[in-house]
């Protein structure tokens, strides 16, 4: 059984397609292997399916079977929000980095 999930995350974000939500051998998380960062994939739209891919350090999956609280000091945070940084310029990524809350729904 699944359960919706809230999903914390400080790197980057790509729309991909369900084929890309499956696919261990994708560029993007093979470089993510390789330099060290973590991804999570799925679909974020519900019943209206937009998949999604994050790749950077995860901050936490809460939900009704997973965590119910995460909490993260400020220079702990700082300390992940620099490192993921320099992971995902090593590994290639252009893009900017953020944080990204995103809720996904059990559907």
């Amino acid at each position: 059984m699944s359960a919706s999930v809230f999903v914390g995350f400080f790197g980057i974000r790509y729309e991909i397609t369900i084929s890309e939500s499956e696919d261990e051998n994708d560029p993007r998380v093979r470089a993510a292997r390789k330099n060290g960062l973590q991804f999570y994939s799925g679909n974020f739209g519900g019943q209206a399916e937009r998949y999604l891919l994050f790749i950077g350090s995860r901050l936490g999956i809460l939900g009704a079977e997973n965590r119910s609280e995460i909490v993260i000091a400020g220079r702990e945070l700082q300390r992940v929000m620099e490192s993921t940084r320099e992971k995902l310029r090593t590994a290639g990524f252009e893009v900017e980095p953020a944080l990204y809350l995103q809720w996904e729904e059990d559907v």
